[in-house]
Formats: C-alpha cells, structure tokens, sequence
C-alpha cells in the first residue's frame, strides 16, 4: 500500500506540475481549451446512451475511491509472522518475541547503552529497525557491523523467520566528556587519561614538571663524601 501511495502521489504531482505551468504560460488558450470541451460534454450529455455511460463511469470511480480509502484508514498493525517451515504445515510468531529475543541479545554488547528494536511484521516477513544508544568509548562502525550480523543470526537462522530489506539501525553516539581523550582501541578498553596541564600564553602562570630526585653517591665512588677525625690542619 505505502509503494501504492507513493506512485499516486508522484503522477499526481506531476500533473499538477504540467497544469500548472500550461496556465503560467499560456493562459488565454488554456481557458479557450478547458471551454470548447466543456461545450462538447455539455451537448453529449443529454443524451440517453451518454447519460448511462456517464453514470456507469461515475459509479465504476466512486466504488474504485471508496475501496482505496477503506484499505487507507484500515490497515491493521500485523502482531504475527509467518515462520519458515519445510513441511506443508503453517507455523506464526509473535513480533513481540522476535523484538525481546534482539533486545536481550544486543544489549549484552559492549558498549550498548539502551537498545530497542522496532519489528513490523509483514505477514510473510519483517523490518528490522534498531534504536541504539552507545557510550562514548565504541566504535560505531564495528558494532553496527555486529548488531547486523546478530539480527540476522537471530531472526533468520534461530527464529526462522525472513527479512524483508535491510536491517536499519539508528544510533545515538554520546559525546566524550569535556577534557578527555578519545579511546584507541576498537572498544576503549584503554584508560581515559586528562592531559597534561599547560601554562598559557601571556598568563603569568608556569606549570613545570618536577625534576627527577638527584641520585645520592654511593660509597665506592670517589666523589664519595668521607668523615674527617679531628681539626683542620694549617
């Protein structure tokens, strides 16, 4: 139905487009046009063969739009999806099932904050939508990579049931927080350290680094300091 509604949408805006334009540019011949033919339908009319066509087209038109609004307002949110099945026999799964099992899964990943997938069933398969919150450490791109490949093992290998498309997943990245650095690894399993202190600029404000203690000499070295017995001789 939404493919439907966008084919509709798209002829009717090009019409509109063409109508338009037609009346921007030529006006006066649009007008003389839109009236000889209304003369024509005005003379055709009347008569008793014309008339029964006319009505029938009418009627064939109203029934035609009064089934697209029924299957517009009523569409049903499909709560079951058929599994994939070698015998002859019918087998169904709820979504709600399909959406725990990946929600329990992806949320034992690392670096998952808050997951919820959003599982619309189309009768014979589904779509896959996944809302994911990660910290600030991930790396997006492998574990997006990884959700992917999890949904597809889940639903399709373990549940057996097929889907339709790709799988989407919209990812809301938390930012560092202000005056750290970035994790290098895949994962961040390195520390996140501070960095250094530096003196600014025309500030008046030193930051040194403290020098390393001075070793002490030992006593087999000749600079070692002796003990001196008794007076200083002239």
């Amino acid at each position: 139905m939404n493919v439907f509604n966008r084919i509709v949408m798209v002829l009717l805006v090009l019409c509109l487009f063409a109508l338009v334009a037609t009346l921007l540019v030529l006006p006066i011949q649009s007008v003389g046009f839109v009236r000889t033919y209304l003369d024509v339908f005005e003379m055709w009319v009347p008569g008793e063969q014309a008339f029964l066509i006319f009505l029938l087209g009418g009627a064939i038109i109203l029934l035609l739009l009064f089934v697209l609004f029924i299957l517009e307002v009523r569409n049903p949110r499909r709560k079951t999806v058929r599994i994939k099945t070698k015998g002859g026999g019918k087998a169904q799964l709820g979504i709600e099932s399909v959406a725990q099992n990946l929600e329990y899964r992806i949320d034992e990943l690392a670096g998952v904050r808050k997951v919820k997938p959003r599982i619309s069933s189309r009768g014979r398969d589904v779509v896959v939508r996944i809302q994911l919150d990660t910290s600030p450490s991930v790396n997006v791109p492998v574990l997006t990579d990884q959700i992917i490949d999890l949904c597809h093992d889940i639903i399709e290998t373990q549940l057996g049931v097929k889907i339709h498309g790709k799988v989407e997943v919209d990812v809301r990245h938390e930012p560092y927080p202000r005056g750290t650095m970035p994790a290098t690894g895949p994962l961040g399993p390195e520390p996140i350290q501070q960095p250094p202190m530096q003196s600014e600029p025309g500030s008046g404000l030193e930051f040194t680094e403290p020098a390393p203690a001075a070793a002490l000499p030992s006593n087999d070295s000749p600079y070692a300091l002796k003990p001196q017995i008794g007076g200083d001789e002239d």
